[in-house]
């Protein structure tokens, strides 16, 4: 089944998801501090950067018509759960706590990738904008494609 790429349907969808990402996560986001306080800022974070993953700067409904092509692929997880199609909550430092103010949305990508091996500074500002420019080059291909 394809993903959904309509951005109101997305903003719907989201809303839903996110609460049951929190109630599976409760533990690890409890810097949080309430299950409201992390649904507002994780609405907020998509609202207000349009959708796009930190660190590349791609826009995950534009990552879920890659998907929805077979251009790229996810990774299936436990249970019936996918990462590639959702942004996901990462953590600018590794070692860090799960807050406001140390956590970004990152698409799975980017987050798979910097993990625990690259700093912020260096993935913000040097392979995320590299990698940026490899989904533009698939998404270009994909136009050809239509």
């Amino acid at each position: 089944m394809p993903y959904v790429i309509n951005p109101e349907q997305f903003s719907s969808e989201q809303r839903r998801r996110v609460i049951s990402y929190y109630n599976s996560n409760k533990q690890k986001l409890a810097g949080f501090e309430t299950k409201q306080r992390f649904i507002d800022w994780y609405l907020h974070e998509l609202y207000f950067h349009e959708n796009k993953c930190h660190y590349c700067d791609t826009s995950i409904l534009e990552i879920r018509k890659l998907l929805n092509a077979n251009l790229v692929r996810g990774r299936r997880v436990r249970g019936a759960g996918m990462r590639g199609p959702n942004l996901e909550v990462d953590r600018r430092d590794a070692f860090g706590e799960y807050n406001e103010g140390n956590c970004v949305l990152s698409c799975y990508y980017c987050n798979n990738d910097k993990s625990n091996t690259f700093d912020y500074d260096v993935y913000k500002y040097i392979i995320g904008p590299a990698k940026k420019s490899a989904w533009l080059e698939l998404l270009r291909r994909l136009n050809l494609n239509l």
